[in-house]
């Protein structure tokens, strides 16, 4: 199937003739899609966005040329990638709980596959690929770096890991760019934190074991920043960055922040992690929300801050206060 092209009338000759530099984005039509495509065409970028779902042609941003496609047609990929200067690669499933084995194999690692084989045939100068601290498995006591053992405790973070490996085997081929990305938060990630901040201003949120546990994460706005670093970046090559905030918290310090910012109690009743699921059930969340919680990692920014540049902006106390608000005004 060959990729479908949905007109938008700010391609036009003279935006292509301004255009800094011509970029693909696959899973465009996901929520650090967009956030990457808007930034990009303020950069002065040339953007195609590829997704698999036609919904998302009208959710583009003006300068956006979006085009419905999957990561698992080599055709598509062919198509897409003539002409183009560097390939974000994002597309991915990520959703475990929903997904078969089969098919999250098919898309994470057989579809990078594909579009790294795309990427050389058309020669693309560089791939920026995004994968997960879930390749460093679930728990981990030391402090995680770049050169830490990989030891994926799940099929998502193993799916990712295997992408990675497709992508070392193109060293000699394209140049390539691994970013291992905390949990992401800000606009358009907030259903996953509005089910938590229910639950701690009904009073009915529980910590999970000691809730002395250390959770990574990332805004979005600050990933985006560290996807075009990573892309501008002229000394790497073949590299892999760690992109978190450079912070590490606790369940119950996030608990209290939350409980604080909503102006209710702190949650102080513990649950067994062994019984949580039937807790979490009763609160809506899923199972990839649960391995976040549980989650016990602390993760070193370093290399991305050396090599990169790269320095977080965002603060959450500033970003989950504006969260918080948003959720107020959705559930009054």
């Amino acid at each position: 199937m060959s990729p479908r092209k949905i007109n938008n009338t700010e391609n036009t000759p003279a935006r292509r003739k301004v255009a800094k530099r011509k970029a693909l984005v696959t899973g465009g039509g996901g929520r650090m899609g967009r956030a990457l495509s808007i930034e990009l065409v303020r950069r002065g970028y040339e953007v195609l966005s590829l997704s698999h779902n036609k919904d998302f042609v009208h959710t583009m941003p003006s300068g956006v040329v979006p085009y419905v496609g999957d990561i698992t047609d080599k055709k598509t990929l062919m198509n897409m990638c003539h002409g183009v200067d560097v390939v974000f690669h994002l597309a991915a499933v990520v959703s475990e709980y929903k997904e078969p084995t089969q098919r999250l194999m098919q898309i994470n690692v057989q579809g990078t596959s594909n579009v790294l084989d795309a990427c050389r045939q058309n020669g693309v100068g560089h791939i920026v690929f995004t994968s997960s601290i879930d390749v460093y498995g679930h728990a981990r006591k030391d402090t995680l770096t770049e050169d830490s053992e990989l030891k994926p405790a799940d099929r998502y973070g193993y799916s990712k890991m295997m992408a990675e490996k497709e992508i070392e085997g193109y060293k000699d081929k394209i140049d390539y760019t691994i970013l291992r990305i905390a949990a992401v938060y800000g606009k358009g990630f907030e259903s996953s934190y509005f089910k938590l901040f229910k639950a701690i201003k009904e009073g009915k949120a529980y910590l999970i074991g000691s809730g002395n546990n250390h959770l990574s994460l990332i805004h979005i706005d600050d990933l985006v920043n560290a996807l075009v670093l990573a892309a501008e970046n002229k000394k790497q090559s073949a590299n892999v960055y760690n992109i978190g905030d450079g912070v590490s918290y606790t369940q119950a310090g996030l608990f209290g922040m939350t409980a604080d910012m909503l102006k209710v109690g702190r949650p102080t009743r513990h649950i067994s992690p062994m019984i949580v699921n039937l807790v979490a059930k009763s609160r809506g969340l899923d199972s990839d929300e649960l391995r976040f919680l549980t989650s016990d990692r602390v993760m070193s920014i370093s290399k991305a801050r050396k090599d990169l540049g790269f320095q977080p902006r965002v603060r959450i106390e500033s970003a989950g206060l504006q969260m918080v608000g948003e959720f107020l005004s959705h559930n009054k």
